[in-house]
């Protein structure tokens, strides 16, 4: 049978970046998916995301506050402009297809301002890069959502991000909240599949299947 192929912005080569990569690519390789790595430069992006089964919005550098209307904050890290442009590109091209869409952390939050949504530019204790492969925080999925036919009510999460959602964007719907109330995962409604968490299940999944199946449900309907 053939893989079905999940496009990924091509967002650099560091060491820390093959590293953090590399962990979305073992767990859609897991389940059974490969990679097209979609340069952001490239003048064909957008027909090349189209042509893939599946798109993925991985994590990485704050977004440009001006593409959600605010000024810069003092605590709000640095961004890209190539990266910020190619996945709206990418976005804006794959999301008329109807095909599964998955967004991670930053992915999170760069569907919620494509769609109209803003966010909180600093949150104060919120990254722990120490407990990245256990978690450090429980977070409860909402009933009637996509995310609560997949995973438990209650979860344990790891938490790598200082940003989070804070107006929701046209379309969305909340489908799970840490205990202080941050927005840990929204959905698209009226799409067949676009659900965005704001922790990281790819360096849970190894051990957790409970995470892995949000891969394994993502690359299903992606064949």
């Amino acid at each position: 049978m053939t893989r079905p192929v999940i496009a990924m912005p091509q967002w650099g080569n560091n060491l820390l970046r093959l590293y953090m990569k590399s962990k979305y690519v073992f767990s859609l390789h897991r389940a059974g998916a490969k990679i097209r790595w979609i340069e952001m430069d490239d003048p064909a992006l957008a027909e090349k995301t189209r042509d893939c089964d599946g798109l993925l919005l991985p994590g990485g550098d704050d977004i440009d506050p001006s593409r959600y209307g605010q000024p810069r904050q003092e605590k709000c890290g640095k961004s890209c402009e190539l990266r910020d442009q190619a996945e709206w590109k990418m976005l804006e091209a794959f999301l008329p297809t109807g095909k599964p869409i998955l967004g991670i952390c930053r992915g999170c939050q760069f569907l919620n301002i494509y769609s109209g949504g803003t966010l909180h530019q600093h949150m104060e204790g919120h990254s722990d890069f120490k407990t990245r492969a256990k978690g450090c925080h429980n977070v409860s999925v909402l009933p009637e959502t996509t995310l609560s036919t997949l995973l438990p009510e209650k979860l344990w999460a790891n938490s790598l991000h200082h940003q989070a959602v804070d107006k929701l964007g046209d379309g969305l719907i909340v489908s799970a909240r840490a205990e202080d109330g941050t927005v840990e995962a929204i959905e698209l409604t009226g799409h067949p599949f676009c659900v965005a968490v704001q922790w990281h299940p790819e360096h849970l999944s190894h051990n957790r299947p409970d995470q892995q199946k949000l891969f394994d449900h993502f690359v299903s309907l992606c064949k």
